[in-house]
């Protein structure tokens, strides 16, 4: 009996000392980690912008001359008949003692100062007159004909001798060649020879696309 006392108590004493180890459960927080994605991409695209560009007639003048330099500019054909001279120089100057030319008729022209750059206009009798903007206006008609679409001629001149080369400072003519001032005007060397500005019946208005124009090819007929 004491013997199985003595066994008993000897297992309830391993027990004690000997019981099975703490399991230890671990769980690791993973770190959190806070992933930003980039930003999206963004591509703006350019408004598409439209230019569009109108172009005017120009006119070209070569760089002014010492003192003043009077050339013919606009000649306007039919009912609104008008000479449009402009100063090109570097100078003022006077168009007093001047002459306006469609063989045979002559126009003499009065005083009248011209700043340099500046354009004057000047009626031939039509029945409008309507000068550019800007042009100065001479108070005065230089009947010198009719001038047609069909054909024509205009000369302005330092003085009133009209067979002289040295005296004719603008030329144009338009619808055929060989008027009666045009060899003057070659002789000069401000036209060509067979040169001119094609019209039609419709043509109002003879413009210098370059000053000083000295050919059928420095003229536009509109």
């Amino acid at each position: 009996m004491r013997a199985k006392a003595t066994f008993t108590l000897l297992a309830l004493l391993v027990a004690a000392c000997g019981g099975s180890a703490d399991t230890t459960s671990t769980t690791e927080a993973a770190a959190a980690t806070t992933t930003t994605a980039p930003a999206p991409q963004t591509t703006t695209a350019a408004a598409a912008t439209t230019t569009t560009t109108t172009e005017a007639q120009t006119t070209t003048t070569v760089a002014a001359e010492e003192g003043a330099r009077f050339v013919l500019s606009t000649v306007v054909l039919g009912d609104g008949a008008m000479v449009v001279i402009t100063n090109i120089g570097s100078e003022s100057g006077n168009l007093g003692g001047y002459a306006l030319c469609q063989r045979p008729s002559y126009f003499t022209l009065s005083d009248f100062e011209v700043p340099a750059g500046q354009s004057v206009a000047i009626s031939l009798g039509g029945d409008t007159f309507d000068p550019p903007d800007g042009a100065l206006v001479i108070e005065e008609v230089a009947r010198i004909s009719a001038l047609s679409p069909d054909s024509g001629e205009v000369g302005l001149y330092s003085i009133s001798s009209f067979s002289t080369s040295d005296a004719i400072l603008g030329y144009v003519e338009w619808g055929s060649s060989g008027h009666g001032r045009s060899s003057v005007a070659v002789g000069a060397g401000i036209w060509e020879t067979g040169g001119f500005v094609e019209t039609t019946a419709e043509t109002t208005t003879l413009t210098a696309d370059l000053l000083p124009p000295a050919e059928s090819g420095d003229w536009s007929a509109s």
